[in-house]
């Protein structure tokens, strides 16, 4: 039998109302923000669950007056770079369930993405397959500057880097990204 765990103190009133309230109000983008690191549904529930679990941990560190949102978004990065780490060397690859396509009642999944319905929305095709095929930082980077619109302070603080970090992180990723584009472009054309 393994070795007893040390129960879990009931949380405290405020803790409760601090992660209901975290929850509800920044559930959602939290969860559209790891999807877009992630590009995996499963992933982003992990991630974004994980990110709560640390935020009701430490739920007294949160300093007033700050961006909550800078601050799960940092959780959340760290969580990805984290497991990021973790796989790295390791194979993997999605085996289907089967080779049947798959249907959905009304013609959309009962869970639909939120990063697919702005790509469909905003995005076009070329600019959203060169967005995945970016690098985990650069497509940060790119999503939280130019979709979330974050200054770049907020940036380097939900990334843990410099501004000037930022700045450089940020021209080398639009410039792969204008590239790639282009390419897709040309491809499309052919």
């Amino acid at each position: 039998m393994g070795v007893p765990r040390k129960p879990v103190a009931p949380p405290t009133p405020e803790q409760a109302a601090f992660l209901e309230r975290a929850i509800e109000q920044y559930g959602k983008a939290t969860y559209n923000f790891a999807y877009r690191l992630t590009h995996n549904e499963a992933d982003a529930r992990d991630l974004s669950q994980e990110a709560f679990i640390r935020v009701y941990r430490a739920w007294r560190s949160f300093q007033p007056g700050t961006s909550f949102l800078s601050w799960i978004y940092r959780i959340v990065t760290n969580l990805h770079r984290d497991e990021l780490r973790r796989r790295k060397g390791r194979y993997q690859e999605e085996i289907p369930e089967d080779n049947a396509p798959q249907e959905f009642a009304g013609g959309r999944p009962l869970a639909v993405t939120p990063i697919e319905e702005y790509v469909e929305s905003q995005l076009s095709e070329p600019l959203a397959r060169s967005l995945e095929r970016l690098s985990p930082d650069q497509r940060q980077v790119i999503v939280l500057a130019d979709i979330e619109e974050y200054s770049y302070q907020e940036i380097a603080e939900i990334m843990g880097c410099s501004i000037g970090t930022v700045r450089s992180r940020l021209h080398r990723a639009r410039a792969l990204l204008r590239r790639l584009v282009q390419r897709q472009l040309e491809q499309k054309e052919q």
